[in-house]
Formats: structure tokens, sequence, C-alpha cells
């Protein structure tokens, strides 16, 4: 996986570094369907100091699609974060569709009868 972190305007980079490293070898783990030299990943994050505001983007590209998210917030931690987990929902969405799940019958609903 090609990966490129930015970090801007942070004082405690090496925490932030650490942090984003370890969610993206988190992600890593989970993608590991596709062959490694196909994904790569744009990590952003930057603190606006007027306001002190946090903000994270994240991109993955994956062969034939492109998943992103993005997330501002006060607290530099819980935005990675959430920014990390909704990265982890879309591409759990697209390995479905990719699966065709959704075509799939589900069973188990009630069936009224008239």
């Amino acid at each position: 996986m090609t990966r490129v972190i930015e970090i801007k305007h942070v004082e405690a980079r090496d925490q932030v570094r650490r942090l984003i490293d370890g969610l993206i070898d988190r992600l890593e783990d989970k993608l590991r369907h596709f062959r490694n030299e196909s994904i790569s990943l744009h990590a952003l994050f930057e603190e606006n100091g007027s306001r002190t505001v946090y903000r994270t983007q994240v991109s993955c590209h994956i062969p034939g699609h492109t998943v992103a998210a993005h997330e501002e917030g006060r607290n530099p931690g819980a935005c990675i974060r959430k920014t990390f987990s909704e990265l982890e929902r879309q591409l759990a969405k697209h390995s479905a569709r990719m699966r065709r799940e959704h075509l799939r019958k589900r069973t188990g609903h009630l069936q009224i009868e008239a």
C-alpha cells in the first residue's frame, strides 16, 4: 500500500503520526484481498490555529474505485478516529457490493399474509 501522510500546523506531530499509522495498519489488514501495490492512501491532518479546529481528510484508491472521508472537530484524536471509521464503513460497503451481496435474497423476514 502506498501511503502519503501530510500533517500541517500541528505541534504533536509524532503522536498524530503514530495514531494515523496504527489506523492505516488496521485498514491494511482489512484490505488484504486486494493486491498491495494497487492500493494507495492519502491522509491529511491539519489544525486551524485561529479557532483550534482540527480537520482530517482521507482518501483511499482501490482498483476501480475511490473512497474518501473527512471530519472536523475540536478533539484531534476523535477527529482522526471518526474519519477512519467512516472510511472503513464505506470500504466494507464497497466490498459487499463487489461480492454482490445486495442482490441476494434475505431470509428470515416476516411475511404477512392477507
